[in-house]
């Protein structure tokens, strides 16, 4: 499978975007933010790219773009959605790459139910819980993969979904129903149609403030640059992703440039601005708690005790693509730790690995610094919480309540010195 509806964005290099046709800046003031990066937009620009700037606020980022376009905060999935339903309505998408590179054809479960079957809520809703049971939204002949109690709760308190971001779950693709046609009623292609059909121009005027051919204007200049010749990229940052429905956004952008064909493709692609300079570099490192370097997940205690079954989890037997290499991607991680201490005899000394058992996420850590007792020291690297994540009071009341903090950063940055002058 090459890419999926309903997987989080992938990303490209921002020097490809010289290379597009069309850029769509959504949720970021990529001028003022990301300056080095706006330089390949402006090359883009003067080779004759419009560019297209979707934000509440009026910024230099605006005055650099062909087209700004102001929207209400927190409607962006309105606006996303009414952009799929205007592309599958007048059949503007790449037949040939969606059939080809996507899920489209794939057919869920005959249990699934969309919202407007259950007044508002998909299939598998737990009142008590609050949250979703996911069996009646797997594939065809794949019931059995929906969460378990247990496995769920467990994933809930470790955040161990995550770790699939790199590869995505190992899933055998050969035994999954599919319809070619894409005609087959519950194929994802007919339930995207049926799920977007509500996301009208009208609906986007009223939710989003948005008048209809400033909406047509942006609909179709994204649609006629997209296609076997040409190629749109879609940019968003911390102005989608601080949202409580940021994964939305984001998964919604990702349906619109697969059904465009913008994935995998020179110009197109989604790329994800940080809201600090060093952010990613300390992502990659990795100072993420639950990631390995090369996004490779963090092992579990209660379900990892030998490399095989760690590789396991990360890989399918029939799993296309380049982590199907998985377990070549660890043994050298090991490799390179413990050199030639590494044997297969000694499963490369994966037993060396820590394992993580609970959530160490930043929220529930501020959380936890806020209430004290648990966490006492903080090592800052590569982020600025005091204003660069979401509800910068928590994080600083959650920083001030420490005995210690270290900052390491190219600059003095807020969360250094937000003990001086923070309300």
């Amino acid at each position: 499978m090459g890419a999926s509806f309903g997987r989080g964005g992938a990303t490209t290099s921002l020097q490809d975007l010289q290379n597009a046709d069309c850029i769509i800046i959504e949720g970021s003031n990529m001028a003022e933010c990301h300056p080095v990066g706006f330089q390949w937009v402006m090359e883009a620009k003067a080779r004759g790219a419009k560019v297209i700037h979707i934000d509440p606020r009026f910024t230099r980022t605006s005055a650099h773009a062909d087209t700004f376009v102001p929207i209400r905060s927190g409607t962006d999935i309105v606006f996303l959605g009414a952009i799929i339903n205007h592309v599958l309505s007048n059949d503007l998408w790449f037949e040939d790459y969606v059939k080809a590179y996507t899920n489209a054809s794939w057919i869920i479960s005959e249990d699934f139910q969309d919202t407007e079957d259950l007044d508002g809520l998909f299939s598998g809703f737990d009142d008590e819980k609050r949250s979703y049971e996911t069996k009646s939204w797997q594939y065809a002949g794949q019931e059995g993969g929906g969460d378990s109690g247990e496995k769920t709760d467990r994933s809930r308190d470790s955040e161990q979904g995550h770790q699939l971001g790199s590869g995505g779950a190992a899933l055998h693709t050969h035994k999954v129903q599919k319809d070619e046609t894409l005609q087959h009623p519950r194929c994802v292609f007919q339930i995207l149609k049926r799920h977007f059909s509500r996301y009208t121009p009208e609906m986007v005027e009223e939710v989003c403030g948005i008048s209809p051919d400033v909406f047509a204007e942006v609909a179709d200049a994204w649609a006629s640059n997209s296609g076997r010749d040409r190629t749109t990229a879609l940019v968003y940052s911390v102005g989608w992703t601080q949202r409580g429905t940021g994964v939305q956004y984001i998964r919604t952008g990702s349906i619109l440039q697969l059904l465009l064909g913008n994935m995998g493709r020179p110009g197109g692609g989604i790329l994800a601005l940080r809201g600090h300079a060093s952010i990613q570099g300390s992502t990659d490192i990795p100072t993420l708690y639950n990631l390995l370097p090369g996004y490779l997940a963090m092992p579990h205690v209660a379900e990892h005790s030998t490399l095989q079954s760690y590789v396991d989890e990360i890989k399918g037997v029939n799993q296309k693509g380049f982590w199907g290499n998985a377990d070549a991607y660890i043994v050298s991680l090991l490799k390179s730790y413990f050199g030639d201490k590494a044997t297969a005899e000694n499963d490369f000394c994966f037993d060396y690995l820590p394992r993580i058992n609970a959530d160490h996420g930043t929220y529930s850590q501020v959380m936890d610094m806020i209430e004290g007792g648990k966490i006492f020291g903080y090592f800052l690297l590569g982020q600025n919480p005091a204003v660069g994540s979401a509800n910068g009071r928590a994080q600083r009341l959650g920083l001030a309540n420490l005995d210690w903090l270290v900052v390491r950063d190219l600059v003095l940055i807020e969360s250094a010195t937000f003990w001086q002058n923070a309300p």
